[in-house]
């Protein structure tokens, strides 16, 4: 069934009950290279939504929650549902999504400042799991950023332990205590158990409980002081991926450092590795693959430039090795944004060059054309289907059917 009629069909799901406390989704489990649900080959293919937790490329209605100095707000529910909806006409499994994890330092953040929780922050997140799980999206959720972003990041856990550094700081060496000192680890800690052990007021479910959300990422491009040197201590990542593992055993946990570190691969609790593409390259793919399958875990290509801005190789070289590699467990390419919802006249942009906006009529025929890339490759990579680069792409509609039950079609 077209997405587009499925959805208008499921709306009428709207006053119909729901089990509100029991998982919708089985777990995604890790057996050698391969990824599996209920004992089926699984594949992560999906979008990165880095802002489904909080935003900074829309300014809020006045009286709605609103931070100036970071340009940061709450997207509507509107807006998340709609993102869901898309992931699934374009084949998706999954969505990365960092500010569903990484929410620190600032007054909209889960941890505005250390140990205080600010429950408002969870309903955006609760509301983007909820509907992921209605539309049959599983969610990846880095921890902490290596940046000194809006939505928060190391720095923040730098400077509530006195260290005075912000991203302008990058080369300096006191960076490095985020992964080696005591207190600051610890403090990392308590801001995972707080989101983990998060009850979840639209099902009813812990996180921990939740298999909407299939793995947790130790952060986002994790580095030291030396860019591109992966200088993120094999013992921190143990580490977290033991107290993840331990507040959820049924989570993979993906090592959020910015390329392969080597010397990484022996971390029994680590199971998916990750590098980034700007731009694709695909001799520096198949060496990462090479890797990680020598170690028999899984790879992921975690973020890449689907438009061919930055040059390299063709992202049809790219999918080819991707979906020839059994050690592959998917991809995420950056960036997908929707309308304005609930105002279904305009999209949201944002600046980088890699913003994905699927059914917008302002797309250019080459931008049509690599969406229909990317929507042939996730289908082949979810179904092991075929389909035309030509076949229309499903309708989204918008606003987006807020689902009450879940179904595997699209």
């Amino acid at each position: 069934m077209k997405l587009d009629l499925f959805l208008l069909a499921a709306a009428g799901a709207l006053a119909s009950p729901y089990h509100a406390s029991r998982a919708l989704l089985s777990p995604v489990t890790r057996n050698g290279s391969s990824l599996s649900v209920d004992g089926a080959p699984w594949k992560a293919v999906g979008p990165n939504i880095y802002w489904l937790g909080l935003d900074e490329n829309v300014i809020p209605p006045a009286g709605a929650p609103f931070d100036p100095a970071n340009n940061a707000s709450y997207p509507t529910k509107e807006r998340i549902t709609e993102a869901m909806a898309t992931v699934k006409a374009l084949g998706g499994t999954m969505a990365r999504a960092h500010t569903l994890g990484v929410s620190t330092g600032n007054p909209l953040s889960v941890w505005p400042d250390l140990g205080v929780v600010n429950e408002q922050a969870f309903d955006t997140i609760d509301w983007a799991v909820y509907q992921a799980g209605r539309y049959g999206v599983r969610l990846l959720m880095p921890l902490v950023d290596n940046y000194d972003y809006y939505h928060g990041g190391k720095y923040n856990f730098l400077r509530w332990a006195g260290f005075n550094l912000t991203g302008d700081d990058s080369t300096n060496p006191e960076i490095q205590q985020f992964y080696t000192n005591a207190t600051i680890v610890a403090s990392f800690k308590d801001y995972i158990e707080t989101l983990v052990t998060h009850r979840n007021q639209y099902n009813n479910l812990t996180y921990a409980e939740d298999a909407t959300i299939f793995a947790y990422e130790t952060g986002n491009e994790l580095n030291g002081p030396v860019w591109g040197d992966e200088d993120c201590p094999a013992a921190w990542v143990q580490e977290i991926a033991q107290f993840v593992k331990g507040l959820a055993p049924d989570k993979l946990v993906f090592d959020g450092t910015y390329g392969i570190n080597e010397t990484h691969l022996a971390i029994e609790e680590v199971d998916v590795y990750s590098d980034h593409f700007y731009p694709v390259d695909t001799t520096k793919l198949q060496s990462d693959i090479q890797a990680v399958q020598s170690a028999d875990k899984v790879y992921f290509a975690g973020e890449y430039d689907w438009v061919g801005q930055s040059g390299g190789d063709t992202l049809q070289s790219f999918y080819q090795i991707i979906e020839e590699s059994p050690a592959v467990g998917g991809d995420a390419f950056w960036s997908l944004f929707g309308h304005n919802a609930p105002g279904c006249s305009t999209f949201v942009n944002h600046s980088d060059g890699f913003t994905l906006q699927y059914n917008n009529p302002n797309n250019t025929a080459y931008t049509t054309s690599r969406i229909e890339l990317i929507r042939q490759h996730f289908v082949k990579m979810s179904t092991g289907k075929e389909i035309s680069l030509n076949e229309t792409l499903p309708v989204v509609p918008c606003p987006a059917p807020v689902l009450r039950r879940w179904t595997s079609s699209y």
